[in-house]
């Protein structure tokens, strides 16, 4: 048996039940053995509240393909396929049949049980992040997620594409001595079956990092992005989000405190289909991932500043991470669909990784290399101003709605950019202390 999402065939037992229940040991899809004697159960398909779900997605009228449909060679304006994945011995290949049988850019309706709810006559169950996975994988996008009394999951038919395409985003501000080098080293990496582009949000350097990169504007599958003022690392990385066109998008700062070399073992979880978000955990077996030079005391305090804050993440949100706020975050970018983000400095990593989970996805934590540099070295977190930020976002992000309420956005590419843009969207006159990294 292989996994229909990640074509994994290593299967590990469950549940102690009859039927037997197991579940793949790549993506988490969970198999049943459907029982053939038991009777058929009519589920009662509200059929005009589908109806109007597909409308608010841009179908007003045309031609609907269902499961029983035949997909030969008429095309459809959209389909609906209501508690069909889960009965079906090889959900993949019903998909590839809708996607084949769906006009370009149509919406696609699937129904799952919530929660643990499986029927007797199921091959399978998925939950939102390996539904999420089986979509994508077989050629829909822009997945949203909308939660009653059943799970209903909208997509959209996206293009084919011959090859993955990772958007790698860099934050730079103020890193002249580091930039060069890691420009040098990023431009001659190679992701083996990947293309890339590299997208640098220079935030008004005052040090010659903006001069540098100007340098750089010709290189292929480069984009430059200037800002005309600093207004932190988050508000960089949003800027990023907006100008990836890739299918994968991968975070890099301009300083050299992680391995370029990691990239691979990052990838390789999203490429194969069993992850959609991936965490690169500075974590070895020590808690202790900062040693300053001549600034122990200091490294000391931020090692238990880490310990406090991924402590309360994990007991606000019930997870079991060790590095939540590490700068290698990897993802598919249909993850950003339905999600709108606010923090602008370093808050945004926790804003980034509370979404994600509260959305439904589960990180995947890839041990990385690292090395730590301190504060005369040019690290920019502010020791009182910075953790009150973190708190505050941990609790809030705990008590209101992560997911747009009304429908989403699509994540169409951003117009084609020259190869320096200059971002004035915010206003000039804004406190100098709300502009500061």
């Amino acid at each position: 048996m292989r996994c229909p999402v990640c074509d994994v065939s290593r299967f590990e037992k469950f549940l102690q039940s009859d039927p037997a229940v197991a579940r793949c040991g790549g993506c988490g899809c969970i198999s049943l053995e459907p029982r053939t004697d038991a009777p058929q159960v009519r589920i009662p398909h509200v059929v005009s509240r589908y109806l109007t779900v597909l409308q608010n997605q841009g179908f007003q009228t045309g031609s609907l393909l269902t499961a029983t449909d035949q997909t030969d060679e008429k095309t459809y304006d959209a389909a609906l396929l209501p508690h069909q994945l889960q009965a079906h011995p090889d959900p993949g290949d019903l998909l590839q049949r809708v996607h084949a049988a769906l006009k370009p850019g149509a919406p696609l309706l699937v129904t799952i049980p919530p929660k643990w709810a499986p029927r007797p006559h199921d091959f399978w169950f998925f939950d939102e992040a390996v539904i999420q996975l089986l979509l994508l994988r077989h050629g829909f996008h822009e997945i949203f997620i909308h939660r009653n009394s059943e799970i209903m999951v909208t997509a959209v038919r996206a293009q084919e594409v011959a090859r993955p395409k990772c958007s790698i985003i860099v934050a730079a501000y103020n890193e002249r001595a580091t930039f060069p080098i890691l420009m040098d080293a990023l431009l001659k990496k190679e992701i083996p079956g990947v293309d890339r582009e590299i997208i640098v949000i220079e935030s008004g350097s005052t040090d010659g990092t903006r001069e540098l990169a100007l340098q750089y504007q010709s290189q292929r599958d480069f984009k430059l992005v200037l800002q005309d003022s600093p207004r932190g690392k988050g508000h960089a990385v949003r800027e990023g989000f907006r100008h990836a066109t890739g299918d994968i998008v991968l975070i890099q700062d301009a300083d050299l405190e992680y391995d370029l070399g990691d990239y691979d073992a990052l990838l390789a979880p999203i490429l194969s289909h069993r992850a959609l978000f991936v965490l690169g955990t500075r974590h070895s077996g020590a808690w202790k991932i900062r040693h300053f030079a001549n600034q122990n005391s200091l490294a000391a305090v931020l090692n238990l500043a880490h310990a406090f804050f991924t402590g309360l993440i994990n007991v606000l949100y019930r997870q079991k991470l060790t590095d939540p706020f590490t700068m290698y975050k990897v993802f598919h970018r249909d993850c950003l669909f339905g999600l709108e983000f606010q923090c602008n400095r370093f808050d945004f990593d926790h804003e980034l990784v509370i979404k994600f989970v509260r959305k439904g996805y589960r990180p995947l934590e890839i041990p990385v290399n690292y090395s730590s540099r301190s504060f005369r070295e040019g690290k920019k977190v502010r020791l009182f101003r910075d953790p009150l930020t973190w708190l505050w976002v941990d609790l809030k992000l705990r008590l209101i709605p992560v997911m747009s309420s009304k429908r989403a956005v699509p994540l169409s590419a951003p117009p084609p950019l020259p190869a320096v843009a200059d971002n004035r969207r915010e206003r000039d006159d804004a406190p100098a202390k709300d502009r500061e990294r």
